[in-house]
């Protein structure tokens, strides 16, 4: 090889050297803008990024070099604890601050801290990646760790955050998931493509353009399929896929009859009940999973939004289970509506309650519906935003206005019942410790209360919220009677423990109840707005009691005294921003919610169409690569993808070797269309079966090949009429069938 040829080749690789350093540090200071963006100011963020870009720089060359693993994290380890101290001596002295004035101060000392940081961060991966490849995934794992973190709030639904992206997103009606969908999914697979690609700088264009291509369709597979869910808490078996017979196809009003549990059948009991546990997760306590419209101003009387989904009524002799009569809890609503649904034995909209029209929007799939109070009926709605919401419907609810002063002197029950209905609703252990706990604590009323069911449950919960102790974590659930255990032991549980609790004390007393379980948000939480955002911490199980003329009646329990952190209030921004998504409602949207609707052929073709589209796009661009990566080949890969890129044209006109033809009895039969086609294969078989080495050090036989090729696509230009020649470019799996 020539010295002209050597120091060509010297240069090229140095250029390729400092390209792929150069994208490299692009990806690395990206990706340390987006961790560090919750975590400092602007000037912070500024030197994050210098400080990737330095420590890309400087790790490469030292990572080549002969300076030992040991010394070089030494080195790192006292530029990091020097670097430190310098950034706390900017805003330390005084003299300083004096000097440069309070905010430059600390804008400097922030700047040397994160710039400090970054950069030996950075140069620690990027020295372990240049001393040992296999090292490089480092730098893979830390750039999608801190697109992961930088965004775990948006993934945990907290679809405002960062600000900085979500406000500048909603702003222009753009859905701020597939931002940064697109960014972290490409700067992830980039950086990937750097470290394979490293040696083959002339192909990186057509790889950044196959990522480019993977992430738009991955953007376009979100947009119809949706974004992963958030994992809700430990949520009392709230959520899930519906079970077989809770959410199946609609049907009219005169059908529900069946599925309100009025007329027989076991398909409606098949939901989980309510277990005890002696661990009860916390994780996903934030995460939201539900938003709720209210289409008037509603102030419960407790405070408490109580937004029931299950009842437990039936004593099995340990627990209370969900009732397998027919004639009972008639109330709860055990199937999402397809159609227009009417829930039987909803109490009345007067005489203490109202009707309330409320909207729901599911982020999280549930087995059953939830609704506000007591739902009276039920309907679909179109979905906003499949992306965000599983499924929407809209409930009336009459809900309870009366204060509870005003419940005084109501009798339990319902007149109506039968001797089996109340025996029901009044089933308790046999555990006469339940009796003499609750005639204890009635015995203390005054005369006229004594015998009133409401003064008596209200007499009981003051029990309970001042020696009660609320915490997650208890040692109950093994016992023989864990209500038993938790009442007549240590009184430390949580709302399960609670509720079965109070209603074996409300049953001891003659007094119907039952445990309810469901969401419970705090008025407060509301905000003043019309959105009440249900968040997995939400989760709750409380007792309720029977009383004539206004049914089911929340007595719930609040500890006074908790070994667990208090909730916080969720971001109002959130709260706001999916109100805004659920008021978006269209019966036009072309995105409804199909997968809870009657199937919609149309809906069927529109995604077919998008598929093809996709597959279209990809065939075209593996067929662009193929014709036009001789042009960016590197010399010792010209003789095949040369050659196989004239193939590609042949069989765009129609030319394709035969099952079982040779190479050159191909060339001899294409011969009649491109004389130059058989010199053509010559080179390519000399290439392949013995002359790699020339052809990777000598530029003629490249220059030959690249030349032949050149000449055969003029000769098939020539030969072949125009149109053909169209019909086959247009063809986009004529490249498929090249042998």
């Amino acid at each position: 090889m020539s010295r002209q040829s050597r120091q060509k080749g010297t240069a090229g690789r140095t250029h390729r050297r400092w390209l792929i350093a150069a994208l490299r540090a692009v990806v690395l200071a990206t990706a340390a803008v987006v961790l560090c963006w919750p975590l400092t100011n602007n000037a912070g963020l500024v030197a994050a990024a210098l400080g990737a870009v330095s420590g890309a720089l400087f790790g490469e060359p030292a990572g080549r070099s002969r300076l030992r693993a040991g010394s070089a994290m030494l080195l790192a380890a006292v530029f990091l604890l020097l670097g430190s101290q310098l950034a706390r001596t900017w805003v330390g002295w005084s003299w300083i601050a004096a000097a440069l004035g309070p905010v430059a101060a600390l804008h400097v000392g922030e700047m040397t801290l994160w710039w400090v940081v970054v950069a030996t961060v950075v140069f620690v991966i990027r020295f372990a990646a240049a001393r040992r490849p296999s090292m490089a995934i480092l730098e893979v794992v830390a750039v999608a760790g801190a697109g992961a973190a930088g965004f775990a709030a948006h993934r945990d639904g907290m679809v405002h955050r960062p600000l900085a992206v979500g406000d500048w997103a909603w702003s222009r009606g753009l859905d701020p998931a597939l931002i940064f969908l697109f960014l972290g999914g490409l700067g992830t697979l980039l950086l990937a493509g750097l470290l394979i690609q490293e040696g083959r700088a002339r192909r990186l264009p057509l790889h950044f353009g196959g990522l480019i291509l993977v992430a738009a369709l991955l953007m376009t597979f979100v947009r119809f399929e949706g974004l992963p869910k958030p994992d809700p808490a430990g949520d009392l078996g709230l959520t899930g896929e519906p079970e077989q017979g809770e959410g199946g196809e609609g049907s009219s009003e005169g059908d529900q009859q069946q599925d309100r549990g009025e007329s027989g059948g076991q398909g409606q009991h098949d939901l989980g009940d309510l277990e005890f546990k002696d661990d009860y997760g916390d994780s996903g306590e934030q995460a939201p999973i539900a938003v709720v419209l209210l289409h008037d101003d509603y102030s419960p009387p407790p405070g408490v939004y109580y937004f029931r989904q299950s009842a437990f009524s039936q004593y099995n002799g340990r627990r209370l289970v969900q009732s397998t009569r027919d004639d009972v809890d008639a109330d709860i609503v055990r199937r999402f509506p397809f159609q227009r649904m009417v829930v039987a034995e909803a109490p009345p909209a007067r005489g203490g309650r109202k009707a309330l029209a409320t909207t729901v929007g599911l982020m999280v799939e549930h087995v059953r519906p939830f609704a506000l109070d007591a739902p009276a009926l039920l309907e679909p709605s179109p979905n906003p935003n499949p992306m965000r919401f599983q499924r929407t419907f809209k409930v009336r609810s009459h809900v309870q206005v009366i204060p509870y002063p005003d419940l005084l002197g109501r009798l339990p029950g319902d007149a109506s019942w039968t001797a089996e209905q109340w025996r029901h609703y009044t089933e308790a252990p046999s555990d006469p410790r339940y009796g003499e706990l609750a005639s204890g604590l009635v015995a203390a009323l005054k005369a006229e209360h004594r015998s009133d069911p409401l003064a008596q449950a209200l007499t009981i919960k003051s029990y309970l919220d001042a020696n009660g102790i609320y915490s997650r974590r208890s040692r109950h659930a093994d016992t023989e009677d864990p209500a038993a255990s938790f009442l007549f032991g240590d009184l430390t549980g949580y709302c399960v423990h609670f509720a079965h609790a109070a209603a074996y004390l409300f049953r001891s007393q003659g007094i119907p109840a039952r445990v309810a379980a469901g969401y419970a948000v705090s008025e407060s939480d509301r905000g003043g707005g019309s959105a009440v955002l249900i968040r997995g911490g939400n989760a709750h199980a409380w007792p309720e009691i029977y009383l004539d003329g206004i049914g089911w009646v929340v007595v719930d329990l609040t500890p006074e005294q908790s070994l667990d952190e208090a909730q916080p209030a969720p971001d109002p921004r959130l709260q706001q921003i999916l109100g805004e998504m659920m008021r978006q409602q269209s019966e036009e949207d072309p995105f409804s919610d199909l997968a809870h609707q009657p199937f919609d052929w149309r809906e069927l073709g529109r995604r077919a169409l998008w598929a093809l589209a996709a597959l279209l796009a990809m065939a075209y661009g593996i067929k662009a690569y193929r014709l036009w990566v001789p042009r960016l080949a590197p010399e010792a890969k010209l003789p095949r993808v040369g050659y196989r890129a004239t193939l590609d044209r042949l069989s765009e006109v129609g030319l394709r070797r035969r099952m079982g033809e040779s190479r050159e009895a191909f060339a001899r039969r294409a011969g009649q269309l491109s004389k130059d086609m058989i010199p053509l294969t010559d080179l390519h078989l000399a290439a392949a079966f013995g002359s790699r080495n020339a052809a990777r050090h000598e530029p003629s036989l490249a220059e030959q090949v690249r030349r032949t090729s050149d000449e055969v696509a003029r000769q098939i230009r020539a030969r072949v009429p125009r149109w053909r020649r169209w019909v086959g470019r247009l063809d986009p799996l004529a490249w498929l069938w090249v042998k």
